[in-house]
């Protein structure tokens, strides 16, 4: 069943003092390039993508996901993580593009509040796909995983975000829309905002289908 905006959380929430949002899959709809960037590491390797494989990885960074992979079919988690990477950065110059209301969003609060990026991804594909999607201008502070010792689910780039923002984690907003980030954003003390396809979870406050949903237009109006 489809999830429908959580306009009563919404409406209970205080307006945040700053906003941090995710990238892949939030603002960029980068899934489905992810997705075949994964499928390319596996089928060199003999081995089927299927749906257990991609909830095991989605949402990790590209050193966790070598990890994963190495624990599946063997090899150097280094060099399954850097062949990943290299398949990420083809596949999002193919043509990944803001999701639905990504950019009127990031303007909107850019226009009110601080604003950041806290990324899983590695600098090189964070920097690309913000640029590719035109958001790179309105968010001049960006965290990627490499920028931290422990990336998502760790709050650590949700905690450097609010701090290069100059804004206390506990009075910041963070959009996500995997679980492994919503759960890194309140390890973090932030505020939550689910999107897109985020299943239940205890990790979130509020959750609208995607960024341009007319409940969250009416919540930032508020601010």
């Amino acid at each position: 069943m489809k999830r429908t905006p959580d306009v009563a959380a919404l409406e209970g929430l205080a307006p945040p003092a700053a906003v941090v949002f995710d990238c892949d899959g939030t603002l960029m709809d980068t899934e489905p390039f992810a997705d075949a960037a994964r499928s390319a590491v596996f089928a060199r390797r003999g081995h089927v993508y299927d749906d257990a494989a991609r909830g095991a990885l989605v949402g990790l960074s590209t050193a966790q996901g070598g990890e994963v992979m190495s624990r599946l079919f063997g090899g150097s988690a280094a060099r399954l993580a850097e062949e990943l990477a290299e398949e990420l950065l083809a596949a999002v110059a193919v043509g990944a593009q803001p999701t639905p209301g990504a950019v009127d969003m990031v303007r909107r609060t850019a226009a009110l509040v601080p604003v950041a990026v806290a990324s899983n991804g590695p600098r090189p594909l964070l920097d690309k796909t913000l640029a590719q999607g035109g958001l790179a201008g309105w968010l001049p502070i960006t965290i990627s995983g490499d920028d931290v010792e422990r990336p998502k689910p760790h709050p650590d780039c949700y905690l450097a975000a609010c701090a290069a923002l100059g804004v206390p984690p506990e009075k910041s907003l963070a959009v996500e829309d995997s679980p492994v980030g919503a759960r890194a954003a309140n390890a973090a003390g932030m505020v939550v905002l689910g999107v897109g396809g985020l299943a239940h979870t205890p990790h979130l406050h509020a959750y609208v289908p995607s960024l341009d949903d007319p409940a969250l237009r009416c919540w930032l109006a508020t601010w």
